[in-house]
């Protein structure tokens, strides 16, 4: 009697237990999947900045359009009206600024040679921070952008003309600020709404990439990706597209973009294929991994490529060709490792089977 007293508890405990371990599994299977599809879908390729090609963002605006008060919603559109959103959202400065329309700063994206992010959180912090745009509370102590975005323009002396603006910093304030007016006035035109910015002039796009990586040195930690491409960039490597990249690889000059390049070419690919699985830094990453792997093995790779660069890309197709095949083994492994290591394995396996290359054990 004892035992089956004992027993009934017991028994009820865990049939209570294992359905809330369940829903733990797949809270976090949820978690890692939003985070996943967040990753995807915040890296772009000369996508305008125009709120309508980020829907990763909507539910921004949905918070920001029910969170906005009325007063701050009527004085938003007085500023419209007046033409001084400028003047109500943005702190006074001493020097004489450059003012840029919303369409002129959307549209900057043609100019960029490497790959777009958004962080929708940092744009939610613009929002909604401590410092945040929509507030009807006293709490804060300015409802207004207390840095400019900055954008940059390259000299071409040669011909005489300049290139840009390029955003430099601010891609999530220029978002922040879209979802600030659709909230206060969902059906305005609002491409023409002036934002003042800071401009600076750069000699060439080397200069470019290197400001973006140290205005990002504050506000968001770079993945390793990117900054290799941002090297790339500033070497002459286009990364915006397989096309771009494929004309310029030609004109690099040096053999330390060779890596970046291949990785950028496999995740163009993912991309291009919406293959899922690993993010799009890990895609890059396992063909840094794959092309240093196969350099290392095989002695005097990279010169061959200086002599002929469509060899890279060859080789990075073929790494393409079997990141489909190659995706549930990676998967499916239970092994220790980050999954961009266990999906360059394999690439770098297949990769020198079909082109007779060398492999280290």
């Amino acid at each position: 009697m004892f035992f089956q007293q004992q027993k009934t508890p017991v028994s009820g405990g865990l049939s209570c237990q294992l359905p809330n371990r369940s829903r733990i599994r797949r809270v976090r299977q949820v978690r890692l999947l939003r985070q996943l599809v967040s990753t995807l879908m915040t890296t772009a390729i000369n996508r305008s900045y125009d709120l309508a090609n980020w829907p990763e963002v909507s539910s921004l605006l949905e918070r920001a359009t029910n969170k906005m008060c009325e007063q701050q919603r009527s004085s938003i559109k007085s500023a419209l009206t007046d033409n001084t959103f400028s003047n109500l959202f943005q702190v006074q400065t001493g020097d004489q600024r450059r003012t840029f329309s919303l369409d002129e700063l959307c549209g900057s994206s043609s100019h960029e040679t490497s790959q777009q992010r958004i962080d929708p959180k940092a744009v939610s912090d613009v929002l909604f921070g401590t410092d945040g745009l929509i507030s009807c509370s006293n709490s804060k102590r300015n409802q207004r952008l207390m840095e400019d975005i900055e954008v940059a323009f390259i000299l071409d002396i040669v011909n005489g003309i300049e290139i840009g603006p390029i955003i430099t910093s601010g891609r999530n304030r220029l978002i922040a600020l879209q979802i600030l007016l659709k909230a206060a006035a969902p059906n305005a035109a609002l491409q023409r709404v002036n934002i003042r910015c800071s401009t600076i002039h750069l000699a060439d796009r080397s200069q470019v990439e290197s400001r973006i990586v140290s205005a990002n040195m504050g506000s968001r930690k770079m993945a390793m990706a990117e900054n290799r491409e941002r090297f790339a960039g500033g070497q002459g490597l286009n990364t915006s597209s397989r096309d771009a990249l494929i004309e310029s690889l030609p004109t690099v000059a040096s053999k330390k973009v060779y890596p970046a390049a291949f990785g950028a070419l496999v995740k163009l690919c993912a991309i291009e294929r919406g293959l899922n699985g690993l993010t799009i830094d890990q895609y890059a990453a396992s063909g840094v991994t794959t092309y240093n792997a196969l350099d290392k093995a095989n002695k005097g790779l990279s010169n061959r490529i200086d002599q002929d660069t469509n060899l890279l890309v060859q080789l990075a197709d073929c790494a393409c060709n079997n990141l489909q095949q190659a995706l549930p083994e990676v998967m499916a492994s239970t092994s220790r490792g980050a999954k961009n290591h266990k999906m360059a394995k394999i690439l770098v396996r297949r990769v020198a089977e079909q082109f007779q290359l060398s492999v280290q054990s």
